[in-house]
């Protein structure tokens, strides 16, 4: 005798796991700049209806929990993510929609073969608009500081990379907005609407610490002029016998 499942019955015995249980295996090498870069994009971006994520599972088939892939860096445009948080903490794009549009990969030691080979060929099936490779070390794993490249036709063709006057690669990414330079082992974002760079996780600190101190300095000053008028009227009020 067999018994037959219904389909919400199979529904319910698939499981797909916020995380495969097991460690990054560079995490210590990409942990510094996977922070800077997502809390730069999560900054820029937001109040828009876009979700900014990283190291979190992607599932792109249905009833398939074994096929799934986790990039470095993503953004998703025209989704919310407080919709989405509500349901999980894996990114399921049967739900979403949509595969991410832009995916960054950062390099290291185990992962940057197949950042170039099976995941390129995987984002560029599944329909990344954009992808790239970012290499702290300047050319050890990917054999080149930074990669950009745009989905044409099912493959990925480059974004010219160029080297501003100091000789450092910069390319544009039109999903973003943005300019993307390799600076010293670190990945800059350059907004040319405001012609400004993005504040990485340094600079955020150091401005609101220099923002701070102005606030404390303002209100010392504050405090000792009005102790002086005080001493001002004291003063009158002695003169006039008061």
């Amino acid at each position: 005798m067999t018994t037959k499942l219904s389909i919400s019955q199979i529904e319910q015995e698939i499981i797909y796991p916020d995380t495969d249980g097991l460690p990054l295996p560079d995490n210590l090498l990409q942990e510094p700049f996977f922070i800077e870069v997502l809390v730069t994009l999560k900054a820029f971006l937001e109040g828009l209806d876009v979700l900014v994520s990283g190291n979190t599972i992607i599932y792109y088939v249905e009833d398939d929990p074994g096929l799934s892939v986790a990039p470095d860096c993503y953004v998703v445009f025209g989704v919310s993510r407080a919709a989405l948080l509500e349901r999980h903490l894996t990114y399921r794009v049967w739900e979403a929609g949509k595969f991410p549009d832009f995916v960054l990969e950062i390099g290291s030691p185990s992962t940057a073969d197949n950042d170039i080979g099976p995941k390129r060929e995987l984002y560029a099936r599944l329909g990344a608009l954009e992808y790239w490779r970012y290499d702290p070390t300047g050319g050890d794993y990917y054999g080149e500081p930074l990669v950009g490249e745009y989905l044409v036709e099912g493959g990925y063709r480059r974004f010219e990379m160029v080297d501003d006057p100091d000789g450092l690669p910069r390319a544009h990414s039109p999903l973003l907005n943005l300019d993307l330079r390799w600076e010293g082992g670190r990945l800059r974002f350059y907004d040319p609407s405001s012609g400004r760079w993005l504040e990485n996780n340094a600079e955020s600190l150091a401005r609101a610490e220099a923002e701070h101190n102005a606030r404390v300095a303002a209100e010392a000053r504050a405090d000792a002029a009005e102790a002086r008028v005080s001493e001002m009227e004291a003063e009158l009020r002695r003169l006039r016998g008061e």
